[in-house]
């Protein structure tokens, strides 16, 4: 019987070191922000909420022309490097934005453009906490 019971155990033993643990997700945050870069609270428009997800790619020497956004925007930067240049309190503020990095937009008083002076191709991931109906940006003259 104690043979019996010794080859169970050895055998449930050895089926539980051959079952593997099961994959584990893995989160990790990327972004997190409650200031632009100028250190304005951004505020969240009236109306009803609508989340947009948008892939920008900038070829090298590529620009986004001055700008403001109507609501918060989260910018996080995949490939390449974006070069974002603001305006704050009439002063040119100019930050280089790598892979993994990001930055939160979202305010009229701080207009900015982007542009790619890399050497090579710039894509980033921007999320919009917005409104149905109001336009992700607004251009600049």
């Amino acid at each position: 019987m104690q043979f019996k019971r010794f080859g169970l155990t050895a055998g449930i033993l050895l089926l539980a070191s051959s079952v593997q643990a099961a994959p584990q997700p893995e989160i990790q945050e990327l972004f997190r922000a409650s200031r632009t870069p100028g250190e304005r609270i951004v505020a969240y428009p009236q109306g009803t909420p609508e989340l947009r997800v948008v892939r920008v790619s900038l070829p090298v020497g590529a620009t986004i022309p001055l700008h403001t956004h109507p609501s918060p925007v989260v910018v996080v930067v995949t490939k390449g490097a974006m070069t974002n240049v603001r305006l704050v309190d009439g002063k040119e503020v100019v930050s280089v934005v790598r892979p993994g990095n990001g930055f939160l937009d979202g305010h009229p008083d701080e207009p900015h453009f982007v542009t790619n002076k890399g050497p090579e191709p710039a894509e980033a991931m921007v999320t919009f906490a917005s409104v149905e109906g109001l336009p992700n940006m607004i251009p600049m003259k």
